[in-house]
Protein backbone atom coordinates (compact mmCIF):
# COMPACT_ATOMS: atom_id res chain seq x y z
CA UNK A 1 0.00 0.00 0.00
CA UNK A 2 3.07 2.25 0.79
CA UNK A 3 4.34 1.95 -2.47
CA UNK A 4 0.49 3.27 -3.87
CA UNK A 5 1.40 6.37 -2.50
CA UNK A 6 4.84 6.76 -3.04
CA UNK A 7 4.10 6.31 -6.95
CA UNK A 8 0.67 8.61 -6.49
CA UNK A 9 3.07 11.43 -4.65
CA UNK A 10 5.98 11.13 -7.44
CA UNK A 11 2.57 12.00 -10.27
CA UNK A 12 1.67 14.54 -8.07
CA UNK A 13 5.32 15.88 -7.93
CA UNK A 14 5.16 15.89 -11.64
CA UNK A 15 2.06 17.19 -12.58
CA UNK A 16 1.80 20.11 -9.91
CA UNK A 17 4.39 22.36 -12.05
CA UNK A 18 1.76 22.11 -15.29
CA UNK A 19 -1.06 23.17 -13.14
CA UNK A 20 0.75 25.81 -11.41
CA UNK A 21 2.07 27.22 -14.94
CA UNK A 22 -1.50 26.95 -16.01
CA UNK A 23 -2.97 28.94 -13.51
CA UNK A 24 -0.81 32.02 -14.03
CA UNK A 25 -3.03 32.55 -16.91
CA UNK A 26 -0.19 34.82 -18.62
CA UNK A 27 1.59 33.71 -22.03
CA UNK A 28 4.51 31.66 -22.13
CA UNK A 29 7.23 32.31 -24.33
CA UNK A 30 7.83 30.06 -27.14
CA UNK A 31 11.12 28.86 -27.09
CA UNK A 32 10.85 26.79 -30.45
CA UNK A 33 10.25 29.80 -32.71
CA UNK A 34 13.75 32.29 -30.61
CA UNK A 35 16.41 32.93 -33.02
CA UNK A 36 19.76 34.17 -31.70
CA UNK A 37 20.99 37.23 -32.86
CA UNK A 38 24.49 36.22 -35.00
CA UNK A 39 25.72 39.45 -35.49
CA UNK A 40 29.20 40.11 -33.56
CA UNK A 41 29.83 36.24 -32.89
CA UNK A 42 32.94 34.59 -33.61
CA UNK A 43 33.88 30.96 -33.54
CA UNK A 44 32.12 28.42 -31.64
CA UNK A 45 29.77 30.62 -30.72
CA UNK A 46 28.94 31.45 -34.64
CA UNK A 47 28.70 27.66 -34.69
CA UNK A 48 26.35 26.73 -31.80
CA UNK A 49 24.61 29.98 -32.46
CA UNK A 50 23.51 28.92 -36.03
CA UNK A 51 22.93 25.44 -35.18
CA UNK A 52 19.96 26.61 -32.50
CA UNK A 53 18.52 29.03 -35.17
CA UNK A 54 18.70 26.64 -37.93
CA UNK A 55 17.81 23.16 -36.27
CA UNK A 56 17.11 22.74 -32.25
CA UNK A 57 16.93 18.89 -32.17
CA UNK A 58 20.46 18.73 -34.18
CA UNK A 59 21.79 21.35 -31.58
CA UNK A 60 19.89 19.61 -28.54
CA UNK A 61 21.85 16.51 -29.81
CA UNK A 62 25.03 18.07 -30.33
CA UNK A 63 24.65 19.44 -27.02
CA UNK A 64 23.84 16.22 -25.07
CA UNK A 65 26.67 14.54 -26.73
CA UNK A 66 29.60 17.17 -25.70
CA UNK A 67 28.07 17.25 -21.91
CA UNK A 68 29.02 13.11 -22.01
CA UNK A 69 32.49 13.81 -23.55
CA UNK A 70 32.69 17.06 -20.83
CA UNK A 71 31.53 14.42 -18.15
CA UNK A 72 33.76 11.11 -19.37
CA UNK A 73 36.75 14.10 -19.71
CA UNK A 74 36.13 15.29 -15.95
CA UNK A 75 35.93 11.57 -14.48
CA UNK A 76 39.04 10.46 -16.51
CA UNK A 77 40.72 13.29 -15.32
CA UNK A 78 39.41 12.54 -11.56
CA UNK A 79 40.85 9.37 -11.40
CA UNK A 80 44.65 10.15 -12.71
CA UNK A 81 44.59 12.62 -9.89
CA UNK A 82 43.09 9.88 -6.99
CA UNK A 83 45.50 7.34 -8.48
CA UNK A 84 48.18 10.20 -7.93
CA UNK A 85 47.34 11.15 -4.21
CA UNK A 86 47.26 6.90 -3.63
CA UNK A 87 43.44 6.34 -3.24
CA UNK A 88 42.08 3.21 -4.88
CA UNK A 89 39.42 3.84 -7.72
CA UNK A 90 38.89 0.51 -9.09
CA UNK A 91 35.12 -0.80 -8.97
CA UNK A 92 33.48 -1.25 -5.42
CA UNK A 93 32.79 -4.60 -3.86
CA UNK A 94 29.38 -4.82 -1.80
CA UNK A 95 29.76 -7.21 0.78
CA UNK A 96 25.73 -8.58 2.37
Amino acid sequence: MKRIWVVIFNFCLLIFPSLVWGAAGEKVPDFAARKVSLEGLGGLNYFFAHWYNDSKMVFAIIVTLIMGLVGVAIAAVTDVILKAVGMEVTKMEHHE
